[in-house]
């Protein structure tokens, strides 16, 4: 009797064997295939998502970008009111009356301007106008108290173009304001009168970083 049934009966339990560990490493290649790809589709979705453009800013965003504008316009009216006192301060070959007006209308003029700006800030924030006018008499309290010139400088801010605007030409009235104080300070007695520069804060073209002190 032939013995090559039994030889091929005792070899099938083996080769179903290896066929299902085959089997089984497949499924588990392809599960675990599965879930890498799927662990890339959640990381490139979460970095997209975090670097993707947004047209609405969050509440603390727009705290920040406030509190840079603030800064800005303050600073700017400091630096122009303290170039108007020290010039004053000066031995100057006008009146000292003469020189008192010419102080106490440009000083005047710079915390109009101060004001105008700041209350400007406040529209942007949403304020009606009755309510921008406490706000910036508020912030103008809060400044007095704690000068921008004694304050650490923070980090740089780079504004949104409505608060860059307004930033930008407070500094340049600023600006112009303590010039032409000091032109007519600094002038002979017989010098003609520099005309008064009236203007409040408007639009500028460019957005830029807050500048540090």
């Amino acid at each position: 009797m032939s013995t090559r049934p039994d030889r091929d009966t005792s070899r099938r339990p083996r080769d179903a064997a290896i066929r299902i560990s085959r089997r089984a490493l497949a499924i588990g290649v392809t599960a675990a295939g599965a879930i890498v790809a799927l662990a890339l589709i959640f990381a490139i979705a979460s970095f997209v998502g975090a670097n993707a453009p947004r047209t609405v800013a969050t509440t603390a965003e727009m705290k920040v970008q406030q509190t840079a504008a603030e800064r800005d316009v303050e600073r700017a009216f400091e630096q122009a009111t303290d170039q108007v006192v020290k010039v004053r301060a000066l031995n100057l070959a006008i009146t000292a009356d003469q020189a008192d007006q010419i102080a106490a209308k440009a000083l005047t003029d710079l915390t109009a301007l101060r004001h105008s700006a700041f209350v400007s800030l406040g529209q942007i924030q949403g304020l009606a106008a009755t309510e921008a006018e406490p706000y910036a008499t508020s912030v103008e309290g809060r400044f007095k108290a704690a000068p921008v010139s004694k304050d650490p400088s923070p980090s740089p801010v780079l504004l949104a173009p409505r608060y860059y605007t307004i930033v930008s030409r407070m500094g340049e009235l600023a600006t112009q304001l303590a010039v032409q104080a000091t032109t007519r300070l600094t002038g002979s007695p017989t010098s003609t009168p520099v005309p008064s520069l009236t203007a409040s804060p408007t639009p500028s073209p460019r957005p830029s970083p807050s500048p540090t002190r």
